[in-house]
C-alpha cells in the first residue's frame, strides 16, 4: 500500500496537480491523483515533469462519465473517454474509479442494475484498451436512501454481483472505511476478494461520535482515527490479507478541515493517515 494524497477528497477540488504535489511531497506523500479533465490541458509532458520533480507515483482518476445521464449526455461523455484515457495512460495513471449511487427515483433495482452493467461495461471496455483498471465503490449509509423511490446497491455482495455482471478483466472495487463499515462488512469480507489487484484503489476516514451506525451521513465524516467509530484497524488489516498495494486516499467530507488553509488541512490529514497506517 501507499500513502496517497487527493487535494479534492479533503475539499479542495478547485487545486491542481501543480499546486499541491509540492505540499504532497513535503509531507511525506508516496502518491497523488488528479482531475484527469482539468490536467489534460496541460498535456501528458507537464504532469509527468511534475510527477518526477517531486518523485511522486500517481494514484488514480475519477471516471469522467456521467453514468446516470441522459442517454445524449453519457454517449457525448462516452465519446470523449479514450483521449482521456490515452492521456492518463501516457502519464502512468492505470486506475479509474467511480461511486455506484445507492438509490433511484427513476429506475427500480433490476432496471438500474442493467442501467449499470450496460453503461459500466461499455466504459470499462475503452478503459481496458488503455491498459486501465476500474474499481467501483458502494455506498453503504441507511441515511442516504431516505426520501428515495428505489433502492440500489449498497453493500460489498451488491458491488460484487454487478462486477461479476459486467464481466470484463479490468473491473474490481473501489473500498472505503466508512460504507465498509456502514454496509455491516467485516475483515472477513475480504477473503471475498478474489486478488490484490480486484482492489483497485482505497479510502479511510472515520465517522461522527455520537451517532448510531444506522444514522450516519455519507457527507459528514471525521479524518481517521479520531473518533474510533470505524474499525479502521481491520479494514487496513484486510487489505494487508489481500496484499493490496495500490493508493490508500483520506476522504474525510469534514468541514473544519475543508475551511483550514490548504497546507494545514493536508498536512492534518497526513498526521492522521499515519496514526492509523499498519504497515
Amino acid at each position: 500500500m501507499n500513502k496517497g494524497f487527493s487535494a479534492g477528497l479533503i475539499g479542495f477540488g478547485e487545486k491542481r496537480l501543480a499546486d499541491y504535489a509540492p505540499v504532497a511531497a513535503k509531507l511525506g506523500f508516496d502518491s497523488v491523483d488528479f482531475n484527469v479533465t482539468e490536467e489534460y490541458k496541460n498535456g501528458a509532458g507537464f504532469i509527468q515533469e511534475q510527477l518526477n520533480k517531486y518523485a511522486l507515483k500517481i494514484g488514480g482518476f475519477g471516471l469522467p462519465v456521467d453514468i446516470v445521464a441522459e442517454e445524449s449526455k453519457f454517449s457525448c461523455d462516452l465519446k470523449a473517454l479514450p483521449d482521456y484515457c490515452k492521456f492518463a495512460a501516457d502519464v502512468g495513471n492505470l486506475r479509474c474509479f467511480t461511486w455506484v449511487a445507492p438509490v433511484s427515483n427513476a429506475l427500480d433495482y433490476e432496471e438500474n442494475f442493467e442501467l449499470h452493467k450496460n453503461r459500466l461495461g461499455e466504459c470499462a471496455r475503452v478503459l481496458e484498451q488503455y491498459g486501465i483498471r476500474f474499481g467501483l465503490e458502494f455506498v453503504g449509509p441507511l441515511a442516504i436512501r431516505k426520501g428515495h423511490k428505489y433502492d440500489f446497491i449498497d453493500n460489498l455482495d451488491g458491488v460484487l454481483e454487478l462486477v461479476s455482471a459486467i464481466n470484463r478483466p479490468n473491473v474490481g472495487v473501489l473500498v472505503d472505511t466508512i460504507h465498509w463499515d456502514l454496509a455491516g462488512q467485516t475483515i472477513e469480507d475480504f477473503k471475498k476478494i478474489s486478488s490484490k489487484d480486484f482492489i483497485v484503489v482505497a479510502h479511510i476516514n472515520d465517522a461522527v461520535a455520537g451517532f448510531p451506525l444506522g444514522q450516519q451521513l455519507s457527507f459528514n465524516r471525521e479524518l481517521p482515527g479520531v473518533t474510533n467509530v470505524l474499525n479502521i484497524e481491520d479494514f487496513m488489516n484486510g487489505l494487508l490479507s489481500v496484499g493490496y498495494d495500490g493508493p490508500v486516499y483520506v476522504e474525510p467530507f469534514n468541514e473544519k478541515v475543508q475551511n483550514m488553509p490548504f497546507e494545514q488541512a493536508a498536512e492534518v490529514t497526513k498526521i492522521a493517515m499515519d496514526s492509523v497506517w499498519i504497515a
